[in-house]
C-alpha cells in the first residue's frame, strides 16, 4: 500500500510541475499576446507580424471555409496540408477589429490539420499564413457574412 501512495504522489508531483511551467510560460508570452491581438487596421498588423518578408501564394495549404456564414459569430474553419517542416499557423480575418484570429505552433515533423471556429465581423477574406522554414506561404477564401459575430450586424 506504500508503494501505491508513494507512486500516486510522485505522479501528483510531476503534474503540478509541469502546469507551473505551463503557466510560467504563457506569462512569459503576455507581452507578444498584446502586441499582436491588439484592436488595429489590418495593414499596420500585418506588417509588425512580417515585415517585409516575403509571403508566396501556396495551392498547398487547404482552407476550408464556408461560402456564407449565417452567424459570424461561429464560423468554422479547417487548413491541412502535406508540406513537411510547417512550425506555425496564423489566421487573419481582414475586416476583425482584431484581425490576428490564431497563430498556432507546430512540431517540425507534424501533419498538420487544424479545425476551429473563428469570429468574423463582416465579409471579407480569411487568410492563412504557414512558416515553412524561412519561407512564408499563404492561403485565402472570401466568406459573406449575414449577421457579424464581433459585436457588429
Amino acid at each position: 500500500m506504500t508503494h501505491s501512495r508513494r507512486i500516486f504522489c510522485t505522479q501528483i508531483l510531476k503534474t503540478l510541475i509541469g502546469f507551473s511551467a505551463l503557466l510560467a510560460s504563457r506569462t512569459g508570452r503576455a507581452n507578444w499576446t498584446l502586441e499582436h491581438f491588439s484592436p488595429s487596421l489590418f495593414e499596420d498588423n500585418f506588417k509588425a507580424f512580417y515585415g517585409n518578408q516575403a509571403i508566396i501564394d501556396s495551392a498547398d495549404l487547404q482552407l476550408k471555409l464556408p461560402e456564407s456564414a449565417e452567424n459570424g459569430a461561429v464560423v468554422p474553419i479547417t487548413i491541412s496540408s502535406d508540406l513537411e517542416q510547417i512550425s506555425q499557423i496564423a489566421i487573419w480575418v481582414e475586416k476583425n477589429p482584431t484581425p490576428l484570429a490564431a497563430t498556432v505552433q507546430f512540431s517540425s515533423n507534424a501533419s498538420i490539420y487544424l479545425t476551429a471556429r473563428i469570429k468574423m465581423a463582416e465579409s471579407c477574406h480569411v487568410i492563412v499564413i504557414a512558416q515553412q522554414g524561412e519561407r512564408l506561404l499563404k492561403t485565402q477564401q472570401w466568406v459573406n457574412v449575414m449577421q457579424g459575430g464581433c459585436g457588429t450586424g
